[in-house]
Order: C-alpha cells, then sequence, then structure tokens
C-alpha cells in the first residue's frame, strides 16, 4: 500500500465500511475483474483521487474564471442586478467565479468517481469476452482427459499450466488450484469461489453444473460431453449471429464509405467551378478522411470479429538446479567458459547463415522477412528514378501543388510500392494456404493414428505407418515426426517440434492434448478420436464462415468497381468537355478550373479507395487484415490500367 492508499484507507476506511451494503456491486466487478486489491481499500481511493481531482479543479477553474472575467466587459444588466443587492464590481466577479468553481468540483468529482467505477466493470468485460472465447477448447481438454482416466483435480491442474494455449479460462482455473493447496480448501469449494468470481456467465453455468453432478455422485465425464456439445451448437448459432451482424455492416460500408465519397466527389467537382475553395475540401476528403475512416471502420470490424489466430510465442525457460545444492560443485574454469561463450556464438551465427543459406524457406514460414529485402530496393528504385528526373523532396507544397511533377513520380511510387508488398503477398498466400491444407488434413490423420493405435499398436509405432500413408502437405510433417522418433527422441518432444513448425491455434491445442495424453493415460484412442472429432468441427465452422464472408469480399469488390467507374466517367468524359479559361475568357466561374489536378486527384483517389477497401475485404473475409494486402494490390492495379491507358 503506497502514500496515497494509506492516507485514503485512513480518512474513508470507517466510512466506507459502515455502508458496505453500497459497495456490493463494486465488490463483485473487483472480484471478476481480478483486480488484486480489497473492495475497502479500491473504494476509499476512488473518494480520495476524485475529491483531491475536484479541489484542483477548483482552484484552477477559480483563478481562470476570475482572471477572465476581469480582462474581458461584463454585460450591463449583470452589474445592474449586482448593484440592486448592493454588490461592488469585484464581488460580482468573485461570485461568478466562485460558482463555476463550485460546478467545475462538481462534474470533475463526478467523472473521476464514475471512471474508477466503470474500471472494473470495463475489466471484467474484457475478461468476459475472453473467457467465452476460449471455454469451448477448454471443455474439450477437460473431456478428453477425463475420457482417458484422468481423475479431476489433476485435470485442472493440467489445464492451468496451458494458460497461453487456453487463455483466460486456464488462468479460471488456476485461481482453482490455488485454492486448493494454498488455503485449504476442498474441490467443491473451490469450485464454488471459482463460479461466483468469474465474469463469464457461460463459464459460471458449467461450475455451477460441475458442483451439481460432482456432489450428486454423477458421470462427470458424460456431463462434459455434453456440456461439450452444447458449445459447440452455442458456436454455430453465434457465427450466424455474427455473419448477420457482417452483412449490415457490408450494407454501412457501401452506404458511408463509398457511396458518401461519391456524392461528396460529385458535388465538390461542380462547387469546383463556381470557386477554387472546393478543392481543397476535395484534398482532404481523399487524403484523410477515406484513409481515417477506414481506420475506423477496421478498427469496428477486428473488434467484432475477435483476435485472429496468431502463431503461439515460444520461449526458453532457464532453472538454476539446485535439488543437490549442499553437494560441492567444482567451479568452471576460465577455459570450459570460453568453450560456453563459443557454444553459444555459434549457436547465433548458425541461425544467421540458415536465414541466409534458405532465404526461401525462412520467407515461407514468415513473410514479414520479405521486407528486409523488398523494403530497401524500393527506396532505391525510388531514388534512382528521382536522380534521373531531377526532382527533388520540395516538389509539394503547402499552397501550391506541381501537378507536373507530381505525374512524373507517382507511377514510379505506385511501381516501388508494388515491388514492396507483391513478395510479403507470395509468401504470406503460400504460407497461408499450406497452413490451411495442414489444418484440413489434421482430422485424417488423427483418425486414422486412432484406429492404428486400437488396434494395440504404439503411439510412436502408428505415427510412423501413418507417415506412410497419403495425407497430402501434413505427410512432410509427419514423415519428421516419425524420422525424429527414430533419432531417439520421444514422441512429446517430437510432437512439440511439429507444434512449433506449424504454430497455429487448432494444431497447438490438438498436439498439446496428444501430448499430454501420452504422458498421462493410456487410452489414447480416446483422446485422439475425440481430438479429431473437435478439430472436424472446427474445420466445418472455419469452411462454413469462409464461404459465407467470401460474399461480402465481392460486395466489396463490386462497391470498389462502381467507386472507379464514376471517377473514371467524371475524369474522361464530364471534366475534359469542360470549357478552360484559355478559350472562353469570359466564363468567370472557371477561371480556376485544371483538368490536369482534377484528373490527378481522381486517380490518387481510385488508389487509396482500392488500398483501403482491399484490406476492408481480408478483415471481411478472413478476419485478418494482412490478408486484405493481395486485394488491395488487384484493386490498385486495376485503378492504374484504367487510368493509364483508358484516360
Amino acid at each position: 500500500m503506497n502514500i496515497i492508499d494509506g492516507a485514503a484507507y485512513r480518512i474513508f476506511n470507517l466510512i466506507i465500511r459502515t455502508h458496505m451494503e453500497n459497495y456490493s456491486r463494486l465488490q463483485t466487478k473487483i472480484r471478476q475483474a481480478h483486480i488484486q486489491i480489497p473492495v475497502v481499500q479500491y473504494a476509499s481511493r476512488m473518494h480520495f483521487i476524485s475529491l483531491f481531482a475536484a479541489t484542483f479543479a477548483v482552484l484552477l477553474g477559480f483563478w481562470m474564471v476570475h482572471d477572465t472575467l476581469n480582462s474581458i466587459s461584463i454585460p450591463g444588466k449583470i452589474y445592474t442586478i449586482g448593484h440592486f443587492f448592493h454588490l461592488t464590481n469585484n464581488t460580482i466577479v468573485d461570485v461568478f467565479a466562485i460558482a463555476a468553481a463550485l460546478l467545475l468540483f462538481i462534474i470533475v468529482q463526478k467523472i473521476v468517481y464514475f471512471t474508477y467505477i466503470l474500471i472494473p466493470t470495463l475489466k471484467s468485460s474484457i475478461r468476459q469476452s475472453s473467457i467465452d472465447q476460449s471455454i469451448p477448447h477448454a471443455i474439450i481438454y477437460l473431456y478428453a482427459l477425463s475420457r482417458g482416466g484422468m481423475n479431476m483435480l489433476e485435470i485442472f491442474r493440467s489445464l492451468s499450466t496451458y494458460s497461453h494455449i487456453y487463455g483466460a479460462t486456464a488462468r479460471e482455473f488456476n485461481y482453482i488450484i490455488r485454492d486448493i493447496e494454498y488455503f485449504g480448501h476442498d474441490l467443491l469449494t473451490a469450485i464454488r469461489n471459482a463460479s461466483t468470481r468469474t465474469a463469464s456467465e457461460k463459464l459460471r453455468d458449467f461450475f455451477d453444473g460441475l458442483v451439481s453432478v460432482t456432489s450428486s455422485g454423477g458421470n462427470i465425464t458424460a456431463y462434459l460431453k455434453s456440456k461439450s456439445e452444447q458449445y459447440h451448437y452455442v458456436a454455430v448459432r453465434e457465427q450466424k449471429i455474427f455473419l448477420e451482424t457482417l452483412g449490415v455492416l457490408a450494407e454501412i460500408y457501401i452506404s458511408i464509405f463509398v457511396a458518401g465519397p461519391l456524392f461528396l466527389i460529385t458535388i465538390l467537382v461542380i462547387l469546383g467551378l463556381i470557386g477554387p475553395a472546393a478543392i481543397n475540401i476535395l484534398i482532404v476528403l481523399i487524403y484523410m478522411v477515406i484513409p481515417v475512416s477506414t481506420v475506423i471502420y477496421l478498427l469496428i470490424l477486428s473488434f467484432l470479429s475477435g483476435p485472429s489466430e496468431k502463431p503461439q510465442k515460444t520461449y526458453i525457460v532457464e532453472k538454476e538446479l539446485n535439488v543437490f545444492k549442499d553437494a560441492p560443485v567444482r567451479l568452471a574454469l576460465e577455459e570450459e567458459h570460453k568453450h560456453i561463450e563459443w557454444i553459444q556464438f555459434y549457436g547465433k551465427v548458425y541461425r544467421f547463415t540458415d536465414i541466409i543459406t534458405h532465404p526461401l524457406r525462412t520467407m515461407r514460414d514468415n513473410a514479414g522477412y520479405t521486407f528486409f529485402f523488398s523494403v530497401p530496393l524500393g527506396l532505391m528504385y525510388i531514388v534512382y528514378v528521382a536522380s534521373i528526373k531531377g526532382i527533388r523532396i520540395n516538389a509539394v507544397q503547402f499552397e501550391y501543388i506541381d501537378v507536373a511533377k507530381i505525374n512524373a513520380i507517382d507511377d514510379h511510387v505506385i511501381l516501388a510500392f508494388f515491388i514492396v508488398l507483391v513478395p510479403y503477398i507470395v509468401f504470406y498466400e503460400l504460407h497461408a494456404r499450406r497452413i490451411m491444407q495442414i489444418e484440413d488434413m489434421m482430422p485424417e490423420f488423427l483418425k486414422r493414428l486412432a484406429s492404428i493405435n486400437e488396434a494395440g499398436i504404439l503411439l510412436a509405432d502408428a505415427i510412423a505407418m501413418v507417415a506412410e500413408s497419403k495425407i497430402g502437405v501434413l505427410r512432410d510433417e509427419i514423415k519428421r515426426v516419425a524420422m525424429d522418433i527414430s533419432w531417439g527422441s520421444s514422441t512429446a518432444m517430437a510432437l512439440s517440434k511439429l507444434e512449433y513448425r506449424i504454430r497455429t491455434d487448432i494444431i497447438t491445442r490438438i498436439i498439446t492434448l496428444i501430448i499430454k495424453a501420452s504422458e498421462s493415460t493410456s487410452d489414447i484412442r480416446s483422446i485422439l478420436t475425440i481430438a479429431a472429432t473437435n478439430a472436424d468441427v472446427e474445420k466445418q465452422l472455419k469452411k462454413a464462415r469462409s464461404t459465407e464472408m467470401s460474399i461480402y469480399v465481392f460486395i466489396v469488390y463490386i462497391a470498389f468497381f462502381v467507386f472507379l467507374f464514376i471517377v473514371y466517367v467524371l475524369s474522361a468524359f464530364f471534366l475534359p468537355t469542360i470549357p478552360s479559361p484559355d478559350t472562353i475568357s469570359q466564363f468567370q466561374m472557371i477561371s480556376d478550373f485544371d483538368l490536369e489536378e482534377y484528373i490527378m486527384l481522381f486517380f490518387h483517389a481510385a488508389m487509396i479507395q482500392g488500398l483501403c477497401s482491399g484490406l476492408i475485404a481480408g478483415q471481411m473475409g478472413n478476419g485478418n487484415v494482412y490478408s486484405g494486402i493481395k486485394h488491395s494490390v488487384i484493386m490498385m492495379s486495376v485503378a492504374y490500367v484504367v487510368f493509364t491507358i483508358l484516360i
């Protein structure tokens, strides 16, 4: 407890404890948000900080209002009212300053107070979303190990160690293990405490049902099986709701982000014939409004889609071997230290040379490595073109646009943009397609593994037999697993290497389940069957979602082509028909009209809209903005061809 919390606790402790019933909801939210301080301390800090901020606002507000009123002229009616009450001018100023300061005190105190109340609620809501997303996978893990014969306490302890895989749900089970091992509670009491502590209604319902089944002596495995099936139906229903929501967002996108800019562009072109001010608004619309609104829309889509599947981070934990700490150990000699340093150095050199000697494999596994050569290549191309054409950086000034210089280099800028992105797209799509093929074959691999294991063959031998069968792209990876086992590696270690090479959420959960089952139970077949069924369910859900969302990708393409068609018609047919001021000088309304500048702006509008629409198509289609880069390049290429060849 720091100085501020200590002072706040001493001031408000007794008052809060006297009215503890008023803070029951806050106490519940603090527990659900896992804020590690008592409700009395949190409420004391809340009152203390809100009053301190309000007091500071009073002093600052009084000083600012007092000086402001002294520096401006106050209406005579106010002075007349003040003189009626026999108040001097200085008193009137003081009265207004005090009133404003008191109003500011109330506003600031309420803002800070309700902010402190909302913090646990927001954290609880975020935690609830994380739990609801990971709970179906955690229940499958519990059901599989329970089917394999493990007792519930060991299953809970095992799940609690995989928070990096099963997320917030595993951390909730970690608190159950804490209550049992450190607080001495029995299993049922720990589950009841977890039920009151969790922020998720789904997990609370699961805990309540588990308590009922356990206390009545029911079949826990059957209960876990029914809950896993229930969450499967819930996932299907929630996906359907999400797709309906996405349909509404697609209509909003067409109305606001395509039709809206088109309407404004058309109006601004007409207004540009009357005065030059409209073109400044057009520049702001093209270069600021469209990109910023796209970023906001992407954030909304990302929030609704949930976090995308990302590879699990791998790490190495170094432990000090102190089991025999009383045994004397000879200190390492200086020569041995040098050998260890050389080994570490050669390890770094090997990793670096492996990247250099196998660049295609490295970029296939991580497409981001393409930027190490594509970005410098793109910059070198821009510098080369600028030096050849004699173009300087200050081609675009604040109040003047040199259209000729921009037109001379913007084609090369777009080409450099493609040079940077095309290699990334190629390797990203290759990696994504390979992962998709592996995930598609994983259920079949697990089914074959289970059928071979059912015949009495060990898991290691079953893996070697399946490696010789036709399972697509996955065959090469399974052969590497079988080879690792044949060279003396354990089955768990060989499967862990497979998990590291592929690194997707689905594969990580499956491999983790198989490894734990092989270490803890002899009934591998049933666990492999459950894992295969779960993988097949996830595959079908993912396939259905991809099929449905491809419709919205098509809608985005149609919306972009409509946008491109309109700006093309304006550039190719409407603007060239406007007479120039050199030809007809009496038309004062078009004296500042510049056809080349408008065509350049429309070209840039099409390119920017193509970039933004592609990113939105990727977020809608795959729930990942990176997969939208290929759509952006396609749309920008079409726009470039239209403006280069047809205009």
